[in-house]
């Protein structure tokens, strides 16, 4: 079900009156952080004791959890080492590890500068941090050793406030321990030195699990660092954050089969949402079959054909339920296929004297590029959803921003690019990928769970826009019908979009072509209706 991320910062300010008041949110978090070093441990070798369990220690909270965790684990069985990286670490975590049996050896350099600009790192004049006494003989080979033979690291290092680059004494040791790594590393809240650039790579943790405390974090959602975070665990420790304070919305399948909207008993075909379809051209028909036969599987009250009589035959003589006379509709779909300039025209004239929403595709992104067309009367006060793939969206930021942008770019930073995107046509962006982003004009990002590999082919995206469409028809037609005359807000349009890249999702699952894809909406749909448990594709 939904997960929301939020700016580390609303996280940290939502403990300072549990930690005034004196709630133990460290306990609870080393707790559970325990707790899943001991699962990991068994399903890895069937035991606990015996295992042997290493903490990369920094010097703020994050190392207090790890260490209190490896404390428990030590009580456990396990042979623990504390590699203490800085001169000085959280003190009652260190006590707690010795007295477990914890061996513990102090690592950090001499170079001043290696001393982290951190708001998370624990002031070093206070209770709460120790200094790490040096032992003779603590040398890299030491660390490095112990390291390499390992079962289970936790990685305590650095948290949200450490700084970018890890100090230099510490990224040589994990780039000579990577070749060596064979045990589980667990990072305790985020991945140290977390960052989505290339560069360096090798020179930072990669975790096979986050353990992350109190909510997710916003930087744990950006699909480019999911190499370094493996999979994440969101520990509730009695926060309660404000759903409203969050930056993105995670959606999965579960998501879906709850909030599809379903037929009323007592609704007909205009409650449900009547579509209107403007694509597909002379030179390119299919796109017209696809995004309707999209259209009419996903389960629009009525379908009705916008483009031209040439496509309209193909059409119904696919679909005789699609109606190709002019008349009402909650939605309407621009631009798959190029369809030609003259019904274009027309359609948009159609639309100046209303609000319903708009899904714009392939060719109809030109419109949005347009500075002309941004401030046309057709597109003003409208809930509108475009679906770039990252070579168009480059290509009509460029013509907005004035400036040369690549696909390149927004490749580096996905959901960067769709923010921004959002920002400057004031639209639900859907850009379309492996991860897919939808980002709001008010700054939301909403991140539906992957699609298969299959869904890379020619015509995806005209079925993608069919499905769009429909559901925008649906939600519009339902809003209108309950007498509510306020506007849904850019939250309620981005994440029913995140639903429509849902059900594409299924429908990839279950067939490798665009015309495969429309044809298993039926199925996909039918079950989400009548209320058949959605099948993932997985075992």
């Amino acid at each position: 079900m939904s997960v929301f991320a939020y700016p580390s910062e609303v996280i940290r300010e939502a403990e300072v009156p549990l930690l005034e008041a004196g709630v133990p949110l460290m306990a609870r978090a080393a707790r559970a952080l325990a707790n899943i070093g001991i699962d990991t441990l068994t399903a890895d070798l069937g035991r606990v004791t015996g295992t042997r369990v290493c903490v990369l220690a920094g010097p703020g909270n994050n190392a207090g959890d790890a260490l209190f965790a490896a404390a428990t684990l030590g009580r456990r069985g396990a042979a623990v080492t504390v590699i203490a990286l800085f001169d000085r670490t959280h003190d009652e975590g260190l006590t707690a590890a010795r007295r477990s049996g914890a061996q513990v050896l102090a690592f950090a350099s001499t170079e001043a500068d290696d001393d982290p600009t951190s708001t998370e790192a624990a002031d070093p004049s206070s209770d709460s941090t120790r200094t790490v006494p040096a032992r003779n003989g603590s040398t890299r080979a030491e660390a490095l050793r112990e390291l390499s033979r390992a079962d289970l690291v936790l990685d305590g290092i650095l948290g949200t406030g450490g700084r970018r680059g890890l100090p230099g004494h510490i990224a040589s040791l994990i780039a000579a321990w990577a070749p060596h790594r064979t045990g589980n590393l667990i990072a305790v809240d985020v991945p140290s030195d977390l960052s989505p650039d290339s560069d360096g790579a090798e020179t930072r943790l990669h975790a096979d699990r986050t353990v992350t405390f109190g909510g997710l974090k916003a930087e744990l959602v950006d699909p480019r660092v999911h190499e370094f975070t493996g999979s994440i665990d969101v520990i509730d420790i009695g926060l309660g954050l404000d759903t409203g304070l969050a930056v993105a919305e995670l959606l999965d399948a579960d998501d879906l089969a709850a909030d599809f909207p379903r037929p009323e008993a007592s609704g007909h075909k205009y409650s449900r949402g009547v579509v209107g379809v403007l694509a597909g051209s002379e030179d390119y028909p299919g796109a017209g079959v696809l995004t309707t036969t999209s259209a009419v599987n996903t389960g629009a009250g009525m379908v009705r054909y916008l483009g031209s009589p040439f496509v309209a035959e193909f059409v119904i003589g696919v679909h005789p339920e699609v109606v190709s006379a002019s008349g009402r509709v909650n939605a309407v779909i621009f631009g798959p296929g190029d369809p030609e300039p003259e019904f274009v025209q027309g359609a948009t004239e159609a639309l100046s004297d209303s609000h319903i929403p708009v899904v714009i595709d392939a060719g109809g992104l030109d419109m949005v590029g347009r500075a002309e067309a941004m401030i046309g009367t057709w597109m003003a006060e409208r809930p509108i959803i475009i679906t770039p793939h990252a070579g168009e969206l480059a290509r009509m930021l460029s013509r907005l921003l004035g400036e040369i942008i690549t696909a390149g770019r927004i490749g580096q930073d996905p959901v960067g690019w769709a923010r921004q995107a959002a920002e400057v046509t004031g639209t639900i962006v859907v850009l379309k990928g492996h991860h897919t982003v939808i980002a709001a004009p008010d700054g939301l990002v909403v991140l539906p769970e992957p699609g298969p590999a299959s869904l890379a082919t020619a015509g995806s995206g005209d079925v993608l826009a069919g499905i769009l469409g429909t559901l925008a028809a649906i939600a519009s037609a339902e809003h209108r019908y309950d007498g509510d005359d306020s506007p849904l807000p850019h939250a309620d349009w981005a994440r029913l979009a995140g639903l429509g890249v849902l059900v594409h999702n299924a429908a990839g699952q279950r067939a490798v072509s665009a015309s495969g894809f429309a044809d298993a909406l039926t199925e996909v749909v039918g079950e989400l209706i009548h209320g058949a448990e959605l099948i993932s594709g997985t075992d």
